[in-house]
């Protein structure tokens, strides 16, 4: 099944109000947008469960963090790529995010703690055990971070589940088809 790839200009008037936010999120319209634009109500939770997420109380490196480790766990190659670009971007290590592309342990401890609490919330579906939980805790991290693990990883289901019921070509990332119109230069 083919799925039409909507832009900002051709998209259907229910979700054009979404897809300028997604631009305005993201400088550009990842192609999963697009496709969202099909499903209005879709496009608008995606978007109002990213901004919920990004208000969280986790840092922007802990959030590329919840990120990469549901990125690896559900082989989204593409997603893989641009994130990665982010973490680097806003300054996490090198080594950390080469060991969040290959599902390995990571060398800042806190970090790690927060990996494989996100790794454990995937493969339980939210279901982990109050030793799971408490040594989440003891690594730094607060019962309210616990919930706004699961909300990461809701916004990265959402996104990776478009991608692979699209069945479009999202694993060679930035390819000019992914995207609705080059970023605009600041």
């Amino acid at each position: 099944m083919e799925f039409t790839i909507y832009t900002v200009e051709n998209a259907p008037a229910a979700s054009k109000e979404a897809l300028i936010h997604a631009k305005e999120t993201f400088g550009l319209v990842p192609n999963l947008e697009g496709i969202l634009a099909e499903a209005p109500a879709t496009l608008k939770a995606g978007m109002a469960l990213w901004d919920l997420f990004e208000a969280t109380s986790f840092t922007p490196v802990e959030q590329q963090v919840i990120y990469l480790t549901a990125n690896y766990e559900h082989d989204c190659r593409y997603c893989m790529a641009a994130h990665s670009g982010l973490a680097k971007m806003i300054g996490m290590a090198s080594e950390d995010i080469e060991a969040l592309r290959a599902g390995q342990p990571l060398a800042n401890q806190k970090l790690q703690a927060l990996r494989l609490f996100t790794q454990r919330m995937i493969e339980a579906r939210g279901w982990v055990n109050d030793r799971e939980i408490e040594e989440f805790l003891a690594a730094g991290y607060t019962k309210q971070q616990v919930l706004e693990v699961i909300l990461g990883i809701a916004v990265k289901i959402i996104h990776n589940y478009t991608n692979h019921i699209a069945k479009t070509p999202l694993d060679k990332a930035f390819q000019p088809h992914v995207w609705s119109k080059p970023a605009v230069a600041v």
